[in-house]
């Protein structure tokens, strides 16, 4: 699927090695309709903070800012296998503000889009743990995990709160669906 490209100013050409993570992070920035934009936007500009990532989500879409095929700077010890994908909000939010119609929303839509990108990498739709990580298993977790398991950030995102077990429970839905084309699929 092509998605809107904001090229992100700081990223490195190429990879050391092939695509076995999606690390999922919170932007630290509002739930608005515009945030994935912005966020593109700020990883793209003049005063871009050292970093990046590949795809940034919000209630309504979805902006890539870094290819599959480059190294995105999302979370260090994970950068050179992994897809880093943004979501509006916050790592301190509740389990509430993760519940509501906005995170539902954008949920839902990375759901599609990390479903896909597990299929194209043979990624298995399964949450890590930060011994995980070290283990050298494929899947799918937070930069709070990797933080943990290579002590080379000290970011939280997207926090204690996250509802990995239901994001991941949309994920391996969207999946099914696709392999059995005439399947109905519903975020719930």
């Amino acid at each position: 699927m092509s998605y809107p490209f904001i090229p992100a100013r700081n990223y490195t050409r190429g990879r050391s090695g092939p695509i076995e993570l999606i690390v999922i992070h919170a932007m630290e920035a509002f739930e608005r309709p515009d945030t994935a934009e912005a966020i593109a936007r700020w990883f793209a500009g003049p005063d871009a903070p050292q970093a990046s990532a590949h795809f940034c989500i919000d209630n309504n879409s979805i902006v890539r800012s870094v290819r599959d095929e480059d190294t995105a700077w999302h979370a260090p010890g994970a950068n050179h296998n992994g897809i880093g994908v943004e979501h509006a909000g916050y790592s301190a939010q509740t389990a509430a503000q993760w519940d509501d119609p906005y995170s539902h929303a954008m949920l839902w839509r990375s759901a599609r889009l990390v479903a896909s990108k597990c299929s194209q990498y043979s990624i298995p739709a399964v949450w890590l743990s930060a011994k995980d990580l070290t283990l050298g298993r494929r899947g799918i977790t937070s930069h709070w995990n990797v933080s943990l398991a290579f002590r080379r950030s000290d970011h939280t995102d997207p926090g204690p709160n996250f509802p990995a077990e239901r994001y991941v429970t949309w994920i391996r839905r969207v999946l099914s669906a696709r392999r059995q084309p005439t399947a109905r699929y519903l975020a719930g």
